[in-house]
């Protein structure tokens, strides 16, 4: 199994959801550390991969080497791309 680490602002992201929404997301996050080559969307022209999750996306560095997913970012999809 993959390690899921969030960055500290994303911490502080989630807690600002509403618990459904920010229980959805841990979720579908731990999901992500069980099976990242399924789960994982590489992202044109960046390193970093994207997670769906409902109306909302999480961007993700994926350090195989390190058996690690880093959580950079969860927000909408129509602004996480910026």
């Amino acid at each position: 199994m993959t390690t899921v680490l969030l960055h500290p602002d994303v911490e502080q992201q989630l807690s600002n959801l509403p618990n459904d929404v920010e229980s959805r997301v841990r979720s579908k996050l731990d999901d992500a550390g069980t099976n990242p080559e399924r789960q994982l969307k590489p992202l044109r022209g960046r390193e970093e991969y994207s997670l769906r999750i409902g109306k909302r996306r999480a961007i993700v560095d994926w350090l195989r080497e390190e058996n690690e997913l880093r959580v950079l970012a969860v927000d909408t999809r129509d602004t996480i791309y910026d």
